[in-house]
């Protein structure tokens, strides 16, 4: 390795003082870092790059720098060029975060030193009228979710599986999530926590009007469509929270398993239930 990529949410080190210390820490190690250009001078380095893209392309692996948020938008660039992810939680909850920022040097020295294991994550994959969505805005690490953009509004919806029709529902919204998802919105609306080493994909009604409206949970290969009745309006997707594309009335969107794969690095001993059990302590308090 020769190249670290760090990525820096200004809103979790506004004046950058947890970041300057790791990049010494790495700086002192012999490695180079890879910033945005705007970071450059500030940190005092030679070399920025234009975009988030070749943060990921020119980088071994990108130390993110934030939460889960911050790793999400990475991730949909990240999996393009199959560059490892280690995400240190500046945050408040971190489920995709390694470490809390007490455990980030030696996190790094762990990955520098090859002591480390990769975590394949399963990502959706986004089609709107039988186009594929542009520079990636339709790759989705967490979740598609299908709601109407005004307030208090039901929206009428279709959903079939792999072309098999299931039913027709008025309700908020419906979250179509990966395991990695399942513990974010998903959870929070009443679906099911799906282990992320899995490659299966849960389907979730928000708020629907008919009470036998239940979660499922299909597949990882199976196709999902939703085709969006006629007369609706204001109709939106929202991908990982971040990407909005409007759906107009009679749009139909297909989500399935992408074939590209987020890689989260882990550099800690504990296991999926050991993180969800802290968090869920931590939701508690």
């Amino acid at each position: 390795m020769d190249k670290i990529g760090f990525v820096i949410n200004l809103e979790k080190d506004p004046y950058l003082e947890y970041t300057k210390k790791l990049r010494d820490f790495v700086l002192n190690l012999g490695y180079q870092i890879v910033v945005l250009e705007k970071f450059r001078d500030v940190l005092g380095l030679e070399y920025g790059v234009s975009d988030l893209d070749e943060v990921c392309r020119e980088s071994d692996f990108v130390t993110v720098l934030g939460g889960d948020g911050t790793i999400l938008t990475v991730a949909r660039r990240a999996c393009i060029y199959q560059t490892p992810i280690l995400g240190i939680n500046l945050g408040t909850l971190g489920y995709l975060a390694d470490v809390e920022k007490n455990g980030a040097f030696r996190a790094v020295e762990k990955v520098l030193n090859n002591d480390y294991s990769i975590e394949k994550r399963m990502m959706l994959e986004v089609f709107k009228d039988g186009k594929e969505l542009e520079n990636c805005r339709g790759l989705a690490l967490n979740e598609v979710c299908l709601k109407n953009n005004t307030f208090s509004r039901m929206i009428k919806f279709d959903i079939e599986i792999n072309d098999e029709f299931i039913d027709s529902y008025r309700a908020d919204g419906v979250i179509i999530s990966t395991p990695t998802g399942s513990t974010a919105y998903n959870l929070a609306a009443g679906g099911p926590i799906l282990k992320p080493d899995t490659e299966l994909i849960s389907i979730t009604h928000l708020c629907p009007h008919t009470l036998y409206a239940r979660p499922y949970v299909v597949s990882g290969s199976d196709i999902i469509k939703l085709k969006i009745k006629n007369n609706e309006k204001n109709v939106m997707l929202f991908l990982d929270g971040h990407e909005i594309v409007s759906a107009e009335g009679g749009s139909e969107i297909i989500i399935k398993r992408s074939k590209f794969f987020t890689r989260i690095i882990k550099t800690t001993g504990l296991g999926f239930y050991d993180i969800l059990r802290r968090k869920m302590v931590e939701i508690r308090k």
